[in-house]
């Protein structure tokens, strides 16, 4: 079984095309479902993420089953609206290689962004808490997180690290003189919106108010907290507010071209910025149009990230070699890991097929080394389907000893 994975970001597509294809909770048990009707023997586990920037999914099956995939997928999700070019495919180590990058935040829109690193391993957290994944892509989403970690230690990647909901800040400051004396709305209460919330009081703006599908409290600090009010609040929230600001989890827009028409009718047509974190979108397309309004999406937000950006990127570039070198070690460590757990399975499978007598030998030179190799290696025992046996003389002879010793004492 080789880590394969396929899908669409920031770089291959717009916002628009990306919030046609979103992995979320509910769409992975619909996946699961999709690879135990079509999939069963050739795809045994899978995970996936979506963020602001990309939706992916990362899997473990047969080699090249990543294509017939996609094709099912994209039936599942109509996603014949995007063209197909949009989409990336990788396999073993190139496949490793990206999530590493993902995870790290070097395939980011904004280059080194830390905030990743915390969906990614949400991502992990939901798909196995649902059962769609197993130990074995574990393993893999797991060695990438170690290998993250190394790589913020070792470089310059994680210093003076920018974010989304930072850059949003800065969306402010360009557009108001005074921006600490603005009054904020944060439309959701996840870990974007609170991440927002933290940076706007941390440089010193304190108007900030929430709205939320369920009332929430969001406490920020020992001094500071606020509580979400209610989407049916939104409305009457929008004719206040001086800076909106959306990262709301919603299949369809919550604030529509009428809505702000109406809210700029209430305010004397005195501007407002909206900040649209989400995807898919939370502020229809249009109201861009409205003259008095500054819309932003998070495609807008690459026009912002220049601070710093050379050293960044040479960072960027000291981290993606770290993290190709890093590879190569995981990937050797996974497969001796993942052809040990194999060879202990068939010898297993093998033990259990024989026959009484034929056991027999095998109990009688359990302490001898070599001679349980010989009798493993004689392949009159086993048909073809014994890949590990097959290379059984690869592995130290105390390993395969203990297994099966480990057979006879279970």
């Amino acid at each position: 079984m080789e880590l394969q994975l396929f899908g669409i970001n920031h770089k291959t597509s717009n916002v628009s095309e990306r919030e046609r294809f979103i992995i979320s909770e509910s769409n992975q048990f619909l996946l699961n479902s999709l690879i135990k009707d079509k999939f069963n023997n050739s795809i045994i586990s899978f995970f996936g993420l979506s963020t602001c920037n990309r939706s992916e999914i990362y899997l473990l099956g047969e080699k090249g089953v990543i294509n017939s995939f996609f094709d099912e997928v994209s039936k599942l999700f109509n996603l014949n609206k995007i063209n197909t070019s949009q989409f990336y495919f990788l396999q073993d180590e190139d496949a490793f290689i990206h999530m590493c990058k993902v995870a790290a935040g070097i395939d980011s829109q904004v280059l080194g962004e830390q905030e990743i690193f915390g969906q990614y391993k949400n991502a992990i957290a939901v798909s196995k808490n649902i059962g769609v994944m197993d130990s074995n892509l574990q393993r893999y989403a797991n060695k990438a997180i170690e290998v993250v970690r190394k790589v913020r230690t070792n470089t310059n990647i994680g210093v003076n690290p920018l974010s989304i909901s930072g850059l949003s800040l800065k969306l402010i400051k360009n557009i108001f003189e005074n921006p600490i004396n603005q009054k904020v709305l944060v439309i959701g209460a996840g870990s974007l919106a609170q991440d927002v919330i933290k940076n706007l009081y941390n440089k010193g703006i304190t108007d900030i108010r929430s709205v939320n599908r369920s009332i929430k409290e969001i406490t920020i600090s020992d001094s500071f907290g606020i509580v979400s009010s209610p989407l049916s609040s939104l409305h009457f929230e929008l004719e206040k507010a001086d800076v909106v600001i959306a990262s709301a989890l919603a299949e369809l827009p919550i604030i529509g071209k009428g809505a702000i028409e109406k809210a700029l009718m209430k305010r004397g047509n005195k501007p407002l910025l909206l900040i649209d974190l989400a995807v898919p979108r939370n502020i229809e397309e249009g109201v861009k149009d409205i003259e008095t309004i500054y819309l932003y999406t998070i495609d807008d937000i690459e026009k912002i990230t220049q601070d710093n950006l050379g050293q960044r990127r040479i960072e960027a570039e000291k981290a993606l070699n770290m993290i190709v070198r890093e590879s190569q070690n995981v990937l050797l460590e996974l497969r001796n890991t993942h052809f040990k757990s194999s060879l202990n399975s068939e010898i297993y499978n093998l033990l259990d097929s024989l026959k009484a007598n034929e056991l027999d030998s095998f109990k009688e030179e359990i302490n001898h080394k070599d001679l349980i190799i010989n009798l493993l290696s004689n392949n009159s025992f086993y048909d073809d389907s014994f890949e590990a046996l097959k290379d059984i003389k690869k592995v130290d002879k105390h390993i395969v000893s203990s297994m099966v010793k480990g057979y006879f004492d279970a």
